[in-house]
């Protein structure tokens, strides 16, 4: 399963969306990275730090240049009723932007040997998103991507 693939259906689960929306939000944690972190654990991808900082390194970028600028316009236009079909354009450019993100966080997996075994999601959430150990609301969010996680796994496994 891709990384997208991975990202919409642990979207799908419940209290996922929130959970992401106070993470970017309130904590300006990139949901990208902590869904790459635990589809890494679903990969069975060991934790390796060069690995954590070419996709933390990689996401900054990103975020900065694309998906922030993307998200600000968007929401200036969902201050304007007028501008509902530019805000909705804004929406589906954010979400594209976030996708190629995610296919370029998989393509780094890819071009590099790494090694296998089973992995805890707190360990890549620790080398990706250090801040999660240093607040509780942040540890919570983090919970609830991590329990949809497993949930998810258990519902894929036979």
């Amino acid at each position: 399963m891709s990384l997208w693939q991975f990202a919409l259906s642990l979207w799908k689960r419940p209290g996922v969306e929130r959970a992401a929306l106070v993470l970017q939000d309130q904590h300006g944690v990139s949901v990208c990275l902590a869904l790459a972190a635990l589809w890494l654990c679903r990969r069975d991808v060991l934790p390796d730090a060069g690995l954590a900082g070419a996709m933390t390194d990689t996401a900054r970028v990103w975020e900065q240049q694309r998906v922030a600028p993307l998200r600000a316009l968007r929401r200036q236009a969902a201050a304007r009723n007028d501008w509902g079909d530019w805000r909705r354009l804004l929406q589906e450019a954010e979400l594209e932007a976030e996708r190629l993100l995610l296919q370029e966080l998989e393509a780094l997996l890819q071009a590099r040997p790494v090694p296998r075994g089973e992995a805890q999601p707190l360990s890549w959430l620790v080398l990706m998103l250090p801040e999660a150990a240093q607040c509780e609301s942040l540890s919570q969010a983090l919970d609830t991507l991590i329990e949809a996680a497993r949930l998810s796994e258990s519902r894929a496994s036979p």
